[in-house]
């Protein structure tokens, strides 16, 4: 008999993710978790993939850590419900336990079961340890630097202000300057493609200058005494 792959779906969300997460003193908005922890607040997120089909249903979880008073900076207030996207430090699951990406899969083949197993022992084995553990912004700070894919997919402005605020400052300037010289010297853009017959098409983009984020940095380094 054919499985509906879709109702699997709803009941690992109803009978294990949303309980489990609701246990360890999570709020519920949809497919999104918060839990606010001093200035951070930490999130969770249930992804689906856009191309679900009746015989493959494939998701993963994404990880947001939304520090307050940064987003306050350029805000007067947050929002009611924070989302991975809001986030200044934002990954899936798979980096911390696979150390690339990775969608858990729901097929005719899958044992739900199996499934379960598979995701419970990653929350309550990977995940659960960060919460626990990041529960400010010096910590967050320490979890960027030890976490190479998160370092990777951090923004450079988060970065800066993380180490401004964590006292990390030399650290900080020399991203600033880094950051401040790459943005005034972006590379071009170069794409190549190939014909049936085999030939070769180039074509180079000119990149253009980011005079607003230019800005944002030098507002920063005057703000903090950095020479640029």
């Amino acid at each position: 008999m054919k499985k509906n792959l879709q109702l699997e779906f709803d009941e690992i969300l109803k009978n294990l993710i949303n309980p489990f997460f609701l246990k360890h003193g999570f709020k519920k908005k949809g497919n999104n978790f918060n839990k606010k922890i001093n200035t951070l607040i930490q999130v969770i997120n249930i992804q689906k993939s856009r191309w679900n089909q009746e015989d493959n249903v494939s998701f993963t979880i994404n990880i947001g850590f939304f520090d307050i008073e940064i987003y306050l900076e350029n805000s007067n207030q947050i929002p009611k419900f924070i989302h991975d996207y809001d986030c200044q430090i934002s990954f899936r699951i798979g980096s911390v336990v696979h150390g690339n990406d990775y969608w858990y899969e729901l097929t005719q083949k899958t044992k739900k079961e199996d499934l379960e197993i598979e995701i419970r022992n990653n929350l309550t084995n990977s995940l659960i340890p960060i919460f626990e553990k990041v529960i400010d912004l010096n910590h967050l700070k320490d979890f960027i630097l030890k976490n190479e894919v998160v370092q990777i997919t951090t923004t450079a402005i988060y970065k800066i202000k993380i180490f401004i605020k964590t006292n990390e400052f030399n650290k900080a300037e020399e991203l600033l300057q880094f950051e401040y010289h790459r943005t005034l010297n972006p590379k071009d853009y170069v794409s190549k493609t190939i014909l049936p017959d085999g030939t070769e098409i180039i074509k180079t983009s000119k990149s253009a200058i980011n005079t607003k984020y230019i800005e944002i940095l030098k507002k920063i380094a005057e703000t903090n005494g950095v020479v640029l």
